[in-house]
């Protein structure tokens, strides 16, 4: 079977999805349906250097794909990942949670330093896509919050750069001075408080800062403080950005998410849930798994509740 197609999807979820014009939805069905009749003539899926790079374990007739189950009017659970700069830790994981036709859109996040146990080996939830790929983090989604993912998002942050400045930047009230510097990642991050614009790189910046080089400085709350960031960020791109001004910008950002975007979604699925889309902005709720901090061989944790995140599931995500 042909690689799955590279993601044209993550700008439908992550972007598109949100929008309440219908104008953008109608604009995105007939590129999709373009793209689609280009597969059908040539015969394969779109490839691309980020997909070749990231999983060169893969062989030629994706034997290693998840299987996902076939759209339906049943709830679907897709899980987003952010890769760091050498793709082997998720910063950023989340798990979008929707049934068609219902206008609300549930948004889990998990933090990226909760704790797991992988072979009786204690790790960190981030790390798993260096270790065992998609499948591997996906296993422990699955088990902490109690629901099946049935596919999966992952972009690098140079993608993700790309897309903020292809929209011209989102403006965000910085909380408070953020400076950090990890040499090791190659990750710098100086920022001053107060309302501006962010580009991609101050953009990336904020969404991945926690805490300083310095005691005390950083978010109280730690990896948790830095989710309620990165909500923000969204929020205020879905507010900023996605009216009909920005259509024009849409072949661009679909040829950024070609190239460093990787899912395991087909375009009839996606064109399935586009036609049944029916999500409103007003409707978008944002949780986050809650958890414990700690401190085990001098390295810090998040242990996850597992009643209160039950609980949270079972009250308000689609199921059926």
């Amino acid at each position: 079977m042909a690689r799955r197609l590279v993601l044209i999807v993550v700008v439908l979820v992550l972007f598109f999805l949100f929008i309440e014009g219908f104008a953008v939805l109608d604009y995105t069905k007939d590129y999709l349906a373009k793209v689609k009749s280009r597969q059908n003539n040539t015969g394969n899926g779109i490839s691309n250097q980020f997909n070749n790079d990231f999983n060169s374990r893969d062989k030629a007739d994706d034997s290693n794909d998840i299987d996902v189950t076939n759209a339906s009017s049943d709830a679907l659970n897709l899980l987003v990942l952010g890769l760091d700069a050498d793709r082997t830790r998720s910063d950023v994981i989340f798990l979008a949670n929707y049934k068609p036709g219902e206008t609300r859109l549930n948004i889990l996040s998990i933090a990226r330093d909760t704790k797991v146990t992988v072979n009786g080996k204690i790790s960190k939830i981030n790390a798993l896509i260096g270790m065992g790929g998609e499948e591997a983090i996906i296993a422990k989604v699955e088990e902490i919050t109690g629901l099946p993912v049935h596919y999966y998002i992952t972009m690098d942050f140079e993608g993700f750069r790309k897309i903020i400045d292809a929209l011209g930047g989102v403006e965000i009230d910085v909380p408070f001075d953020m400076h950090y510097d990890d040499p090791v990642q190659n990750l710098h991050i100086h920022l001053n408080k107060g309302r501006q614009l962010l580009d991609g790189q101050k953009a990336e910046q904020f969404v991945r800062y926690r805490k300083g080089n310095s005691y005390g400085e950083g978010y109280p709350n730690g990896d948790l403080g830095r989710i309620e960031a990165q909500q923000m960020l969204i929020k205020e791109l879905i507010k900023q950005k996605f009216n009909l001004r920005y259509i024009s910008k849409i072949d661009d950002i679909f040829a950024i998410v070609e190239e460093h975007t990787r899912t395991n979604i087909g375009l009839d699925d996606i064109m399935y849930y586009l036609k049944n889309f029916s999500v409103r902005i007003s409707e978008i709720k944002n949780w986050t798994i809650p958890g414990t901090d700690v401190i085990i061989d001098d390295i810090y944790y998040i242990v996850h509740d597992e009643e209160k995140t039950r609980e949270i599931i079972d009250e308000h995500f689609y199921k059926h």
